[in-house]
């Protein structure tokens, strides 16, 4: 889990692959639930976006399919020169995809866009530790952190993408639809809604090494689980993601097709808005509601064993504060769960606001819609709104600002692909984090105290009870761990990875 800080952290050039005669051929088609909201990777923060920023814009550091293994990418070599500084030095050669050299200063200023008010970044929170970057020459910088900041090397495997500094007098709107990265690949055309298209970049610094890699990705946004299903063995599309698991068969029995399931980082849980007090803001209501959710059977009926039991809201891919005796928590009891509600003095029930996502993650509309029987059986009369991705998210902030005051609550999965603890902690539990429902001043200064910490041991101990914390105050019901579900047409050569990342120069047309 924290390997990288035993040795000297130093990253040596990647063994690339010699050039080959081959061209990048053929079209890919990708079926997802849903597309970014932006292409502007500085401004949101969503799992799709993560997924396909990438596609387009380079990290400094990226890490390896299989084992999840750093490794250099744009950055050549990352030295760890102390907790709080790190040295990276970038590829020679590396050009953005209008031809023009990718620098330090490019990097400066990329990462200081977090901070522009202007744009209005949900990444603050999460690159809170770092204080400057220091520019040493056109290759070369430092970055300077504020606090011990072990994680800073996960979370710029998965944030932080150069882009070229000629979007600071182009139109935002014009930025958040193309790309302007070093990626290896450009976005030639965006239908919002529909699809979107990519095109290989011919001046990406790494095209030998993938010399088979698809000329063309199509991005189509499909929402319902059994379209994709549909697209998919038509021959439609290629690769569809979150297959309910009742689909499996189905696409198995296709000769052309596979299904392949892998366990991943995405961790399903119902959240409680808690900011701006009512019934949620009771520590016993949220007690009674994680004790009245049958989390066992969501996972054997709806999720259909493709999802492991889980009992806290850091995955084990996180460099720090995942906790293996963390065994249980709050198990369904709906004696418990009424009797919390009584002490609570909500013995009578009240109604709330339940929502959900469609199609964005396994069965989500339909655990939902248990989830609204469960609760009612304490009294909490909430019925399930299922809707697309957007409309969540406006809903989330409605609620996360004080605009809506009502007793809410949802239903929707957190990730962190990357493994870095802050994104988790800051991100879906701390004051102002992108999907954030609290501001618990105690668990930030834990958050606070855990994560600057320098030494590996004290940090875990540290970030365990910030873990710990999040389950004594029932802030959250992590539901289950899920593996990821791919549908596969076997033209393609693919080779899932665990951290909801897909790759398309890892691809390939037989």
């Amino acid at each position: 889990m924290r390997k990288w800080l035993v040795a000297l952290l130093v990253f040596a050039l990647a063994g690339l692959a010699a050039p080959r005669a081959e061209a990048f051929k053929g079209t890919v088609t990708v079926a997802l639930s849903g597309e970014p909201l932006t292409f502007d990777p500085y401004i949101q923060s969503e799992f799709i976006g993560t997924m396909i920023w990438p596609w387009g814009y380079d990290n400094l550091v990226q890490s390896e399919t299989g084992s999840g293994k750093l490794i250099p990418w744009l950055a050549e070599k990352m030295e760890r020169l102390s907790a709080q500084a790190f040295k990276f030095t970038l590829r020679a050669g590396a050009k953005f995809n209008d031809g023009t050299p990718v620098t330090a200063a490019a990097v400066k200023y990329s990462f200081g866009r977090i901070y522009d008010p202007k744009l209005k970044s949900r990444l603050v929170p999460y690159f809170k530790a770092i204080k400057e970057i220091e520019v040493v020459d056109d290759r070369t910088f430092i970055i300077h952190t504020n606090v011990p900041s072990n994680g800073l090397p996960n979370l710029l495997r998965n944030w932080g993408h150069v882009m070229n500094p000629k979007i600071k007098d182009m139109d935002p709107a014009e930025v958040s639809r193309n790309s302007h990265g070093s990626g290896p690949y450009v976005l030639k055309e965006w239908v919002k809604g529909q699809k979107m298209v990519f095109e290989a970049n011919p001046h990406w610094w790494n095209n030998k090494a993938y010399p088979n890699r698809p000329q063309t990705i199509v991005l189509r946004r499909i929402q319902e689980h059994a379209t994709r299903v549909k697209a998919l063995l038509a021959g439609d599309v290629d690769i569809i993601t979150a297959v309910p698991a009742h689909f499996v068969p189905q696409i198995k029995a296709n000769p052309k097709m596979d299904a392949i399931n892998i366990p991943a980082v995405r961790i399903l849980y119902v959240g409680f808005f808690t900011a701006h007090g009512g019934p949620f803001g009771n520590l016993k209501v949220r007690q009674a509601v994680n004790h009245s959710v049958n989390s066992d059977a969501i996972l054997k009926t709806l999720l259909g064993g493709f999802a492991d039991p889980f009992y806290q809201m850091l995955h084990p891919w996180v460099y720090s504060g995942y906790s293996k005796k963390m065994t249980s928590w709050y198990p369904y009891d709906l004696g418990k769960a009424k009797q919390l509600m009584k002490e609570a003095g909500f013995e009578k029930g009240f109604k709330a606001h339940l929502f959900t996502t469609i199609g964005r993650y396994p069965s989500d509309k339909e655990t939902c819609e248990a989830i609204t029987g469960m609760v009612k059986q304490i009294g909490i009369d909430a019925p399930c709104n299922p809707v697309n991705f957007p409309l969540f998210r406006q809903t989330f902030t409605a609620f996360q600002q004080g605009k809506r005051k009502d007793p809410g609550f949802f239903y929707q999965g957190y990730g962190n692909g990357a493994g870095d603890t802050a994104v988790s902690l800051r991100g879906m539990a701390g004051c102002k984090g992108a999907w954030s429902p609290h501001c618990f001043k105690e668990l930030e200064a834990l958050t606070d105290k855990g994560l600057g910490t320098a030494d590996v041991e004290e940090q875990q101990a540290n970030l365990e009870k910030a873990s710990m914390w999040l389950r004594d105050n029932a802030t959250h019901k992590p539901v289950a761990k899920i593996h990821d579900i791919f549908g596969v047409n076997r033209r393609v050569s693919f080779k899932p990875r665990h951290d909801e990342q897909l790759h398309p120069w890892d691809m390939a047309v037989k």
